[in-house]
């Protein structure tokens, strides 16, 4: 006969754990909206990573007032569901574009899922995170394959010094 104790993480231990995952977790989002951004062909302000990169930091704020109240899980729900909500709309507004929106629900649906999934596997999280982040890199290489990232630059385009209208300046 014996006894196991479980103990069971209280809901500061499973934000500080989910904090130990954030800079991986931004860089995907990074990631993620420049995929967006290449594919879409428009570029984003670097004022709208800045704005991504807050609504991620008030993520964990949110998470830690909701779960003190309703538990771990239920909060990450919940402070999730409110930021994929607020990130689709936010590259819906940015993209002007109905699909892009819905792509980026997708997206970051997966990718709060997959972050989710990653803080409830314990032993296998470092080995799946790493794994995920090798195929995140891959996707985005695939994904970028025929990118023309130079198009912006134009060869032979800059006027010679002499060719500038000095009455504009």
């Amino acid at each position: 006969m014996g006894i196991s104790l479980v103990e069971t993480p209280d809901p500061y231990q499973s934000v500080r754990r989910s904090l130990k995952y954030a800079l991986l977790f931004i860089g995907w989002l990074f990631l993620s909206y420049f995929l967006f951004e290449a594919i879409a062909v428009k570029p984003v302000h670097p004022a709208q990573y800045v704005l991504v990169g807050a609504a991620h930091r008030i993520f964990y704020l949110l998470l830690l007032s909701l779960a003190e109240r309703v538990g771990f899980d239920l909060g990450f729900l919940l402070a999730g569901g409110a930021r994929v909500g607020l990130l689709s709309a936010n590259a819906r507004w940015i993209f002007a574009s109905r699909v892009q929106g819905l792509r980026a629900l997708v997206v970051f649906s997966l990718l709060y899922f997959f972050s989710y999934l990653l803080l409830r596997l314990d032993d296998n999280a470092l080995l799946v995170g790493a794994v995920a982040s090798f195929l995140a890199v891959a996707a985005v290489m695939y994904f970028t394959r025929n990118a023309d990232w130079y198009s912006s630059i134009a060869v032979g385009s800059a006027r010679p010094p002499e060719a500038v209208d000095k009455n504009r300046l």
